[in-house]
């Protein structure tokens, strides 16, 4: 039995989902997915086989993927808006055999004659799921996430929120991002309703939030911007928690969220990892600024140098995970090996606290003169300048070093001089930059 299932039978008539005007209940959701299951067994599909989905935030979406692990399939998520030529290589390189898709969004009666299902979601360690990697940096990979990755993880993240059958979800993420997708198991495992949104809108997510009809939400740093843009002074104090991540996020946009009542919880996650790696702790958001948090229980996290030995604290290096919300490998490559430490793609150090502070991708670093820089350190650094509204740190070419560091700032151009003076004060020599241009606004496009 899976957590949809479990839900269904223990609160048959609680929300499930809440899209709109639109209220499905578990029992409803639940006797969705099995028609769906049915109608891929009556059409053939076999067990193991793999089944594309586009990942849009519908009902329709949610109950098909239930649907698709009940009978015994792969779900395979595709990103909304995917370019059909691209579309077309990922289905072919997972080897989908059949793309689900229907023209309405009603869910419809359950199918009559009692299918059964002999397969189960999550957290049946035998489910599987294929989600995408973003692919900015290479190819996308397929990255397989097992229903004991997703059991291990829901139980972490439970731990470190303290979330509930009571607590209500915003998902304004796309449900092909393991963010998005990490919200419906969580509210499923419990019980719990979710605002399924179709689309991110800030003004209304600020009014959800502002008026406490969502606990929890999982947001981007530009979608938390954009939100506390469109909202009020103060927030509701009912709100749990804001996890904040899938880009870089700065410790003042985060402090900015406190000050306006929101609990603000920076994370750090991949696709590999089920999303949740670490996570601030709700209670310690004013004294972890700058950080992610500590690792979730169960999860271990290591900085290593180039020789992947841990560094000591304070000092960077490459970050390591290792635990059961760990993918055991990517589509068309070897499995990994239980208990092999992953290689992430980041550079991170650990404080005295044990915090883990996300210093960037480590293909960002700049090397210039023989030195090793890491451009969210020196942002940390020239942001808590006064005077200094947004900064993005980035490097050149340049003929004596190699590389050179580059600052671009949004400042007043008349206090451009006490900035470059105290970045020479806060900052190691090789550190400061030696190209400051002033502008009028920093654009950004993470992704979560």
């Amino acid at each position: 039995m899976d957590w949809l299932r479990s839900a269904a039978v223990e609160t048959p008539e609680a929300p499930a989902l809440i899209a709109g005007a639109d209220v499905v209940p578990y029992a409803d959701l639940d006797s969705a997915a099995t028609a769906i299951a049915g109608a891929f067994s009556l059409s053939g599909v076999d067990v193991g086989s793999r089944v594309a989905v586009w990942g849009a935030p519908e009902p329709r979406t949610v109950a098909a993927i239930w649907g698709i692990w009940r009978a015994g399939a792969e779900p395979v998520i595709l990103t909304p808006g995917l370019p059909a030529m691209h579309a077309a290589r990922l289905v072919e390189r997972a080897g989908v055999v059949v793309l689900w898709d229907r023209a309405d969004d009603e869910l419809g009666p359950p199918r009559p004659g009692g299918f059964v299902p002999e397969c189960w979601g999550p957290p049946d360690a035998g489910s599987r799921l294929i989600v995408f990697t973003t692919g900015s940096r290479g190819d996308p990979k397929g990255v397989v996430i097992t229903g004991a990755m997703v059991q291990a993880s829901v139980e972490a993240s439970r731990l470190r929120l303290g979330n509930g059958a009571e607590d209500r979800w915003l998902a304004a993420l796309p449900l092909s991002h393991v963010a998005g997708m990490s919200i419906l198991w969580r509210a499923a495992r419990d019980g719990a309703p979710v605002v399924l949104e179709r689309w991110f809108d800030a003004a209304r997510a600020a009014r959800l939030l502002a008026v406490g009809a969502v606990a929890y939400t999982s947001l981007v740093p530009t979608m938390l911007r954009r939100v506390l843009d469109a909202g009020p002074e103060r927030y509701h104090p009912d709100v749990r928690g804001v996890l904040v991540g899938g880009g870089p996020v700065e410790e003042s946009l985060m402090a900015r969220a406190l000050d306006a009542g929101l609990p603000a919880l920076a994370t750090y996650g991949l696709t590999e990892t089920v999303g949740q790696v670490a996570t601030v702790a709700p209670g310690e958001e004013r004294a972890s600024l700058g950080t992610v948090g500590r690792p979730l229980d169960g999860i271990d996290v290591r900085v290593v140098g180039p020789d992947r030995l841990p560094v000591p604290g304070g000092a960077a290096g490459r970050i390591e995970v290792r635990g059961p919300t760990v993918t055991p490998g990517y589509l068309g490559e070897p499995a990994r090996d239980a208990g092999e430490w992953f290689r992430t793609g980041d550079v991170g150090m650990f404080g005295d606290s044990g915090a883990l502070s996300v210093l960037g991708r480590a293909d960002d670093v700049i090397v210039t003169g023989g030195e090793n820089v890491h451009p969210a350190q020196v942002e940390a650094v020239v942001r808590s300048i006064p005077g200094v509204a947004d900064v993005r740190v980035y490097g050149e070419d340049d003929e004596e070093w190699g590389r050179v560091v580059v600052a671009d700032l949004v400042v007043d151009p008349d206090g451009l001089g006490e900035v470059q003076a105290r970045a020479r004060a806060g900052l190691p020599g090789f550190m400061v930059p030696k190209r400051w241009r002033v502008v009028d606004r920093i654009e950004r496009n993470w992704k979560g």
